[in-house]
């Protein structure tokens, strides 16, 4: 299939929910974003709690206020990793070594970039972000780090005749531009995952488990109507390897990370 044929074929694709199918993973991560209130309330007392529950690998979404080094010892003393973290897109076009030797300093593996600003999605805009993305790549693999882009649902949106998403994949290189697939971003910008990973074997490297109702309502992973059994195990496939747990608004942040973790390891939804 052509691009031109893959954009039409991807347009026309409408939302369709699938019911669990029992794969469970062994050891979800969590993205902090979502206990992001408890971290600025109380760090250390948060990441214990996390650990308490059977997380293990998390990743960060700053560092509240913390340098690199003091937060790399909070998470050590809770018996936490942060193999991943998320950085603002302008960092890849500022000081990009000094963000770096942060990541590298925290112990991630993976940095991501999870947002783009609306001055830079045209067209053109996507192309350009694409050669930034492969310039940031290969300087993360000289470091030693594997460097993605994680979506939201407008990379799906069709936008001066192309489909963001798909230009991102296409004008990075494979083997030093991952992408985080945001499950629930995937799903509600009217797109199969599955589609994707066959679409761009290997690409996927680390998702985002987020669950969503038939209705669009996001929700803790398992009261939704998301086949994540599927996705993963299709994912793990292709080299998957981390999967990290979130939900942007939950009413109880820990309440959701805990029974979200029950879920995807022990199948526990009630």
């Amino acid at each position: 299939m052509d691009r031109r044929s893959f954009v039409a074929a991807l347009s026309a694709v409408p939302f369709v929910a699938h019911l669990d199918s029992g794969f469970f993973l062994d050891r979800p991560g969590v993205q902090l974003y979502t206990v992001r209130e408890a971290m600025a309330e109380d760090a250390d007392r948060t990441l214990a709690v996390l650990a308490e529950i059977g997380y293990r690998d998390v990743e960060l979404a700053g560092t509240y206020g913390m340098t690199p080094a003091a937060f790399r010892r909070r998470l050590d003393d809770a018996g936490l990793r942060a193999v991943s973290g998320h950085i603002d897109f302008t960092e890849v076009r500022g000081d990009w070594q000094r963000t770096l030797d942060a990541a590298a300093e925290l112990g991630h593996e993976l940095i991501v970039v999870p947002f783009l600003p609306e001055h830079v999605r045209t067209g053109d805009g996507y192309l350009e972000v694409a050669d930034d993305f492969n310039r940031a790549g290969e300087a993360a693999q000289r470091m030693g780090l594997r460097f993605g882009y994680h979506n939201h649902a407008f990379e799906f949106e069709v936008t001066d005749g192309v489909v963001p998403m798909a230009v991102l994949l296409d004008e990075t290189d494979p083997a030093i531009v991952d992408w985080q697939m945001d499950v629930y971003w995937t799903v509600d910008g009217g797109q199969f995952p599955l589609t994707w990973l066959e679409r761009y074997p290997g690409r996927v490297t680390s998702v985002h488990i987020k669950d969503r109702t038939a209705g669009g309502t996001m929700v803790d992973v398992g009261d939704g109507v998301i086949d994540f059994g599927r996705i993963l195990a299709a994912g793990q496939d292709q080299g998957l390897r981390y999967g990290f747990i979130e939900h942007d608004f939950p009413g109880d942040p820990i309440t959701s990370v805990r029974r979200s973790f029950e879920h995807m390891t022990r199948g526990v939804s009630g």
